[in-house]
Parts: structure tokens; C-alpha cells; sequence
């Protein structure tokens, strides 16, 4: 081969030209890498440092109870309207240890996800770079209704509920999650309140059902769709309303019981009271009125008339709870002073029905 030739040097010039472009190329595309790579590392360092920049800086609301003014009924309104403050403002919700256990005692109380555990709160209130604003507001029965107003309770914002805050409006918006999830009757209560029922049905009707006590709504279903009668809930407060003269008279209660009887004929009514030996006495030549054992509770009187399709109450929180909870029809009476300065900040329309349908009128009676 002639490597003089011009033909030869072409070729070679060609292939020398060709390893320096590769050279070259390979050179620049390991810079590219590395300095990608670099990219990568500095943005991830980057974003970890602002997500701990965030957590840091990052306050958020807190809605706060510990206040245990009054019995069963008023502690389940405050946590009601507490729950529902902190669903409104996405805020966490903190109560304090012995009243989650009063209600526990009865109730499933489920109150995720907004319920915080006490270590939690500390930490909020106590590692925080910033402190928190604590705010607290005393109410008894009035809806405040700056309270629904968007940023009403702010991020870094403690807010302390002080007092009872009986006015429905505050969970309405949360009512089936109150029913369904939070003031549910724990299974220990449920087993024992359906052993009233199965000897009832034993003893009047030659009876025995086989009632599925997997949860509460299972069991009132139960309850309802037993064609042979409909239960009605009666709740008799007497004990300190006496003196106060809050009591409802005795024929409150009896044009009650006849409206419901002629209603539903296979009305049944279940009573529970402050006053057995009173009630006993009442009802006595009643056949078909019933009172709670001696051994049951004020948690256990709560859940069975809870479990009732219809509803009468005289007075107070734990009865305003009972047809709450029970929903159906509700006969209340007016004679109670709620507290609120409007009514319907107590009442919630489904307690009222038209007086028309009584048999005997009276504007006492909230029908």
C-alpha cells in the first residue's frame, strides 16, 4: 500500500479528527452528569431544609376543653361544640383526660382525626418556635356566630371552650358524625341495655329475639323493624328541678303518652328518671309503660332511650341528648328556661311539631 499517497492521509486525517469529536463529546457529557447530579443533591438538600424550615415555622389551631360544669349531658355539649369548632377550622382538638374517660365509660368516642393525645398538645404549646395566643370564651346557651367566620380561630391560636356552649348550632353541621362515630354506646352498655329488651319481649309477647349487637345503628335497626311495637323514650327529671320549678306536670307527661298512643298503637314507652319511686308510682296502672331496672346507670339510661324511634323529655341536657340522639318525633317541654336568648339556638327544628296534631292544645308544650 502506498502511504505516501493522498488517498492515505485523507483516511488517517479522517479517523484522527473522528476520536478527538468522540473524545470531546464523551468529555462534555461527563460534566453535564456531574453537574446534573449536583443539581439533584443541592435541590434535595434544598427541599429537606425547607420542609424543616416548615415544620418549624408551621402553627396551627388548637380547640381546648377542660372545664367539667354540670353532669352527663352538659360535658356532652361542650364536647359536641368543641368537635365542631375544630372540623370548622381544621384546628386539633384537645380534652383533658378525665373527661375523654366519663365519656368512654359510655360511649365509643371516636374523635379522629382532630383528637390530639396530651403529649402532642405539650409539644405544640411547648416546642413551638413561636409561642401560641391562648384565647378562651365563656358561653352558656347562645350560638356565637362570629365563630363560623373563615380564620375565626387562626393558625398559633389556643382556643379554650369555658363554660356549657348548649346551642346545637355549633356541631349541626356534624350531626351524623355525633351520631354515627362519637356518642355511640360502647359495647359493655349495649349488651347490657339489650337484655331489657329480651326479657321484654320474653315476658309480654312469648319471645325471644336474637338481637346482632355488633354496634349501635345495627341494634336500633333491629329495634325498629320489630313490627310489634314502637318505642318510645321518656325522660322524667324531677330531683333539684323541683325546687327551681322546672319539673313538668304529670299531665305534660299523660297528653304526651296519649299523643303518641294514638299515633302508633303498638306504642310502647320506657322510662327513666332521677325519680323511680315517682315514676313508679305515676305509671303504675299502665301496661305498657315501662321504667328502667334500679341497676342501670345514668349511661345506661341514656343509651336505652337513645336507642327509642320516638322521643318525650321534661328538662335539661341529658333529655335534650336522649331525643337527640333517639331523633324521630320530639315532644319537649317549654317549661324548661334553656338559657339561650333566641329558642332555636337550643331547639332544633326537628323538635317541633305542629300543636294541631294534639288531641288537647297547650302552649306549654313545645309538639
Amino acid at each position: 500500500m502506498d502511504f505516501s499517497s493522498g488517498k492515505y492521509n485523507t483516511i488517517l486525517l479522517r479517523s484522527v479528527i473522528m476520536i478527538i469529536i468522540i473524545f470531546i463529546s464523551f468529555y462534555i457529557m461527563k460534566i453535564k452528569f456531574v453537574s446534573l447530579i449536583n443539581v439533584i443533591i443541592s435541590k434535595n438538600q434544598n427541599i429537606s431544609l425547607g420542609q424543616n424550615i416548615s415544620s418549624e415555622q408551621k402553627m396551627t389551631c388548637v380547640v381546648y376543653i377542660q372545664d367539667r360544669l354540670g353532669r352527663l349531658g352538659n360535658r356532652m355539649f361542650l364536647v359536641a361544640s368543641a368537635y365542631g369548632l375544630a372540623r370548622l377550622h381544621s384546628c386539633h382538638l384537645y380534652i383533658e383526660l378525665e373527661i375523654i374517660n366519663e365519656l368512654k365509660s359510655v360511649f365509643i368516642l371516636d374523635l379522629s382525626p382532630v383528637l390530639i393525645s396530651s403529649s402532642t398538645f405539650n409539644s405544640l404549646t411547648k416546642s413551638s418556635s413561636k409561642s401560641m395566643n391562648r384565647i378562651s370564651q365563656s358561653v352558656v346557651c347562645d350560638y356565637i356566630t362570629t365563630l363560623t367566620r373563615p380564620n375565626a380561630i387562626p393558625s398559633g391560636t389556643i382556643f379554650e371552650l369555658v363554660g356549657y356552649w348548649q346551642s346545637y348550632l355549633h356541631f349541626a353541621k356534624y350531626d351524623e358524625e355525633l351520631r354515627q362515630r362519637i356518642f355511640v354506646a360502647s359495647q359493655s352498655i349495649l349488651k347490657k341495655v339489650s337484655t331489657f329488651f329480651i326479657e321484654f319481649y320474653q315476658r309480654q309477647l312469648d319471645y325471644r329475639p336474637q338481637f346482632l349487637l355488633e354496634n349501635h345503628q345495627s341494634f336500633k335497626k333491629q329495634l325498629s323493624q320489630l313490627n310489634s311495637t314502637t318505642w318510645i323514650g321518656i325522660h322524667v327529671r324531677r330531683s333539684d328541678f323541683i325546687g327551681l320549678r322546672y319539673s313538668s306536670d304529670d299531665a305534660y307527661l299523660f297528653d304526651a303518652i296519649k299523643y303518641y298512643t294514638k299515633r302508633y298503637p303498638n306504642a310502647h314507652f320506657v322510662v327513666a328518671s332521677d325519680d323511680k319511686s315517682y315514676c313508679r308510682k305515676l305509671f303504675r296502672n299502665r301496661s305498657n309503660i315501662f321504667l328502667t331496672p334500679q341497676t342501670f346507670s345514668v349511661g345506661d339510661d341514656l343509651v336505652i332511650l337513645s336507642l327509642c324511634q320516638h322521643s318525650i323529655i321534661t328538662g335539661g341536657t341529658f333529655g335534650w341528648w336522649t331525643g337527640y340522639l333517639a331523633g324521630g318525633e320530639v315532644i319537649h317541654d317549654k317549661i324548661y328556661p334553656s338559657g339561650c336568648s333566641r329558642r332555636e339556638y337550643y331547639y332544633p327544628p326537628w323538635f317541633l311539631i305542629d300543636g294541631n296534631v294534639r288531641a288537647h292544645k297547650n302552649t306549654e308544650y313545645i309538639l
